[in-house]
């Protein structure tokens, strides 16, 4: 008995030192996974997008990843507390994070697309819920997270996406944004430079004399096209893109570098009307303002 009663004795005191051994080197691993904490990111130029995709929690709390697929390759596995910031083309990309999904990483394979911003930061958090729909976060909720948690940036892998950029930081960028109606530019379904009206070249030549003012240096523009729901995603796609290259071109017909100005279609993904029912003509009404042209210019005073 005295021999058992001995076993179990040096077996827990065997138990409890594995534990702490364990413990240790779970610790040591959250250490070198981290590296600085957060501090607020400079902006970048309109020639990138800037994202901070980051989760909440505290480092150390867990050993579960969060794995984060860009385009369908691997950038990073975040932990709870930890954060990775980089930098894209504008445009849409594929961006998810899926929690503890080995062995199947399925992640890669079904993944929500989003429009980045030219010239913008995009917040991301990962959903603790396992949602693989990308969360977007005002930048003053993001920051109050990331610093609240002492959030601290995820350090132990190379990223292995081949969209990722080094980022290209600029001291102080300002992103002025316009809009301007579709339904004042163009007819009903319309996109090409003869289907301006003429309360639509008003509308544009106001704009264009605010852009070519003498105490504003242009320095990129980016024109988005958007829709309405009516039609399909791929004929949207196509409307949005061809009224935004007929905007860029009629920028460019008024003096602006072509080499600063780009197009692209948010087709009919970021809409701004809820609710719309009833007749067809009913529902063309109520989505008049989705259908617009949005012109995002990077400029600083020439003064």
């Amino acid at each position: 008995m005295r021999l058992i009663n001995s076993a179990f004795k040096n077996l827990f005191v065997l138990s409890a030192a594995c534990g702490l051994l364990l413990g240790e080197a779970r610790a040591a691993t959250q250490a070198s996974a981290f590296a600085d904490s957060y501090s607020p990111v400079p902006g970048v130029s309109m020639a990138q997008s800037q994202v901070v995709y980051y989760r909440q929690g505290n480092a150390g709390q867990s050993d579960t990843p969060a794995f984060v697929y860009i385009d369908k390759e691997f950038h990073t596995g975040l932990l709870p507390g930890g954060y990775t910031v980089f930098c894209l083309t504008p445009g849409r990309h594929g961006l998810s994070a899926v929690l503890d999904e080995a062995p199947e990483y399925g992640g890669k394979r079904l993944q929500p697309g989003v429009r980045l911003a030219a010239g913008r930061t995009h917040f991301i958090r990962v959903d603790e819920a396992g949602g693989l729909e990308p969360q977007l976060v005002d930048r003053d909720v993001a920051e109050r997270e990331l610093a609240s948690a002492t959030a601290r940036r995820q350090a132990h892998v190379v990223s292995r996406a081949d969209a990722v950029r080094s980022c290209e930081y600029v001291e102080k960028p300002e992103v002025r944004s316009y809009s301007l109606s579709s339904d004042v530019l163009f007819g009903f379904g319309k996109s090409a430079y003869e289907d301006i009206r003429a309360e639509g070249r008003a509308e544009f030549n106001q704009l264009e004399r605010r852009l070519s003012a003498g105490s504003l240096k242009v320095e990129r523009i980016a024109v988005i096209g958007h829709t309405d729901p009516i039609g399909s995603e791929a004929y949207n796609d196509a409307l949005g893109l061809r009224r935004a290259q007929t905007v860029r071109q009629m920028l460019i017909d008024g003096g602006m570098n072509p080499e600063r100005v780009r197009a692209f279609s948010e087709g009919s993904r970021e809409l701004l009307s809820e609710g719309c029912h009833g007749s067809r003509e009913q529902v063309i009404a109520c989505h008049a303002k989705d259908r617009r042209v949005t012109i995002e210019v990077e400029a600083s005073d020439n003064t």
